[in-house]
């Protein structure tokens, strides 16, 4: 069967297109915005990706689906950006070039224990670098690029202006420190 097929389901082309504007999201959250029930969810999303329209990956507890396959280490980036409290620890580090572990708790009012418990998910899964410098922590991003590109790739299913804030500033920085000096 080709896609176009596959999709004249009604039910199946709003999961389709859900995914689509939300990749990576998993099996509860497209239930509670579909309001669909979970069987019937469950097989339409097992159908569509027998039919190889769909991807799904399993990370953790949860399984998140795709409409075409990521690289391994964008999907590292977009399941960790997927999750608010990371998505913003990643924009203050992004928008400030660094920021020690003092500034993050300050600025996002998190607790010491989940902000570390975060800042240990982000610096394991290679989105962070923690340096220690004295008796403070220093968390940079370890590929600003990469983050930045899932960022623009998927800054529609994110629906955060922080988002829009941190690339602006991020964009003008970078922009900035590339053009060339005239002498």
């Amino acid at each position: 069967m080709f896609k176009d097929e596959i999709l004249e389901n009604e039910r199946r082309r709003r999961i389709y297109a859900l995914i689509e504007a939300s990749p990576g999201i998993h099996l509860r959250g497209l239930q509670r915005i579909l309001n669909m029930p979970l069987t019937t969810l469950e097989y339409h999303l097992s159908y569509m990706a027998r039919k190889k329209i769909l991807f799904a990956e399993t990370e953790g507890h949860h399984k998140r689906y795709y409409t075409k396959p990521l690289d391994p280490e964008d999907k590292k980036v977009l399941a960790a950006l997927r999750q608010k409290r990371m998505r913003e620890i990643v924009l203050v580090i992004l928008a400030n070039g660094k920021a020690k572990y003092q500034l993050l708790a300050e600025q996002l009012k998190l607790s010491h224990s989940t902000l570390s418990s975060y800042l240990k998910y982000l610096v394991s899964n290679n989105i962070l670098v923690k340096d220690k410098i004295g008796y403070e922590n220093l968390y940079t991003i370890r590929d600003e690029d990469r983050v930045t590109k899932v960022l623009i790739a998927y800054k529609p299913s994110f629906l955060d202006r922080l988002v829009d804030n941190a690339l602006n500033i991020w964009m003008e920085t970078h922009f900035r420190k590339e053009e060339p000096k005239h002498t």
